[in-house]
């Protein structure tokens, strides 16, 4: 119940009130990643982080702030030695906390987490033959081996399928994957540069393959597939690569913060500014006050985001299909 007040308080201020409110932040707690998938370049993102103590003290000021959501990212947050510590400190503070994860080190840290985590995502691309190529060898029984621990530890569960050149035949693996844990996914296309970079991704899948792939993906969801994308958001996401304009809440609603405490709204269309150093780095309040807001955005990909922009959008069926995987 306090979380539908929280939301339906935050889509009054934005629309009614045209007031920012950062319901949102998803934390990119470290870059650091024991993975080297191909279509992401973490690993060679800058490796400043915030120790414990201000972490914990970013999160205060993101509760004064109005931010009730925050998913903790990477890299891999399970290779920082205080993330049970972290986690902890974000339940008890009132945050609904989500992590993200490759699955890799879950069987080390799960006692830590598992109270204060209410969903983790994992990543899974297909088959163990693909998703071991993309991700390295041994990387899909890992996250196999994360999927039975979570369901044995009654943690809530999901799957983020990023689509490439290798796995776009393998769309229906993943789904059955979901369909024997019972649990969602999620798909969405891997962009024509390396996540966290500007460089151009080696793997970016053919244009043509990938709409038919979303296309397979929209008549699965259609004969009851667990697929957790809305049909607004593959309907928006089978137009990549080409511009499709969306309503952005990016420095509105959300917000990115990355390792070492900086400030950006969108990890895809300002990612240049972080690597460049022109990132917001003085306080958390300041940092919201000042961000940059993207403009004539073209360019969102990434599936939660997406799911985000519809919903305070108020598009009625992204908002149900929201509502069903809350």
């Amino acid at each position: 119940m306090r979380q539908m007040f929280e939301t339906g308080m935050a889509l009054v201020k934005l629309h009614l009130l045209r007031k920012r409110v950062p319901l949102f932040a998803s934390w990119n707690i470290t870059f650091r990643c024991n993975l080297r998938c191909l279509y992401c370049a973490s690993c060679d993102a800058p490796r400043d982080e915030l120790n414990t103590a201000e972490v914990c003290s970013g999160l205060d000021a993101l509760w004064r702030m109005g931010t009730r959501w925050i998913t903790f990212g990477g890299g891999e947050p399970l290779l920082r030695q205080d993330i049970g510590e972290i986690l902890n400190y974000s339940k008890r503070k009132g945050f609904q906390t989500y992590l993200s994860s490759n699955g890799w080190l879950l069987q080390n840290r799960l006692a830590e987490i598992r109270p204060y985590v209410d969903h983790l995502n994992l990543s899974l691309d297909g088959t163990r033959e693909v998703h071991d190529k993309v991700r390295g060898e041994g990387a899909y029984d890992k996250v196999l081996e994360a999927l039975n621990l979570c369901k044995s530890s009654d943690i809530h569960v999901s799957l983020q399928c990023v689509l490439n050149r290798y796995n776009l035949d393998t769309v229906d693996d993943a789904v059955a994957t979901a369909k024997e844990y019972g649990v969602p996914i999620m798909f969405q296309p891997a962009t024509k540069w390396l996540s966290t970079s500007t460089r151009e991704n080696p793997i970016a899948p053919d244009t043509a393959e990938y709409r038919e792939a979303i296309a397979h993906i929209v008549q699965l969801k259609r004969q009851g597939a667990p697929v957790r994308n809305s049909f607004t958001g593959l309907r928006h996401l089978a137009s990549w690569p080409d511009p499709q304009s969306i309503f952005c809440i990016a420095g509105r609603s959300m917000i990115i913060l990355e390792a070492d405490g900086s400030m950006i709204a969108c990890h895809q269309c300002q990612v240049a500014d972080f690597l460049n150093g022109k990132a917001g780095r003085g306080s958390m309040e300041e940092n919201f006050k000042n961000l940059r807001l993207p403009t004539h955005c073209v360019q969102c990909w990434c599936a939660p985001v997406v799911e985000l922009c519809l919903f305070f959008s108020l598009r009625p069926e992204a908002m149900l299909n929201a509502l069903r995987h809350k």
